[in-house]
């Protein structure tokens, strides 16, 4: 199974788990699970019903995978945009999310309507891209910049992500928090699958700020809605 559509999602994933606090025979929406590393982990790992949304990865090729992994009977593929996407209410126990957030969690109307799908009580967790630095108020480094242009523009630091969180989605409860490792991690991980060049030297510069927490990270944010 490839895990080379970003940062690993495994490793964001095991940061947030301990917040999902799934239970067996739960339902979870995995939103841009790309090549469904993360789905198969939460099928096979906590025993839950996962419906697998991505973009990208059509669902024949999708189902082929979970069939292959053997929890083909626990996760159901679906492709589409889940800015559009029609999603049925209070149906899911958790909806999780690793690094693909930024493209769409900034604007202020999603939350509400994606929360909606949530059953009471339910968890929205999820990991993105984070600078220490709101990129709006202090400018990134150049060479992120070149490489990102303007979706760093969504690359917002912990304490924004949990304002706007708590605020579009009425969550309680939510935490937001970048790991002391999450660059070293990244860069680990860029290395391992030989990945893009101009990012493993973006994050090689940002470690020589240093600092805590990292000037460059990925922020892992969880939040619960509030029971009825």
């Amino acid at each position: 199974m490839s895990l080379d559509m970003g940062p690993n999602p495994l490793w964001q994933l095991e940061e947030l788990w301990t917040d999902l606090d799934l239970k067996p025979g739960q339902k979870v929406l995995d939103v841009g699970t790309g090549r469904g590393a993360t789905a198969v982990f939460l099928a096979r790992e906590a025993g839950v019903r996962v419906d697998a949304l991505d973009l990208w990865i059509a669902t024949d090729e999708a189902a082929q995978t979970y069939r292959d992994a053997g929890v083909g009977q626990l996760v159901r593929p679906l492709q589409g945009d889940i800015r559009t996407l029609e999603l049925p209410e209070s149906e899911y126990d958790a909806v999780v999310s690793l690094d693909a957030w930024e493209y769409f969690g900034t604007d202020v109307h999603f939350l509400p309507r994606l929360v909606r799908a949530l059953k009471p009580g339910g968890v929205l967790a999820f990991a993105t891209p984070s600078l220490r630095e709101d990129p709006y108020i202090s400018d990134p480094l150049p060479a992120l910049v070149d490489l990102a242009a303007f979706e760093v523009l969504s690359w917002h630091p912990a304490d924004w992500w949990a304002k706007h969180t708590a605020l579009t989605g009425k969550l309680i409860d939510v935490r937001a928090w970048v790991p002391q490792d999450s660059l070293d991690l990244w860069l680990r991980w860029e290395r391992a699958v030989d990945g893009n060049p101009e990012m493993r030297s973006v994050i090689a510069a940002y470690q020589q700020l240093g600092g805590d927490p990292p000037a460059l990270g990925l922020v892992h944010v969880t939040g619960r809605k509030p029971p009825r």
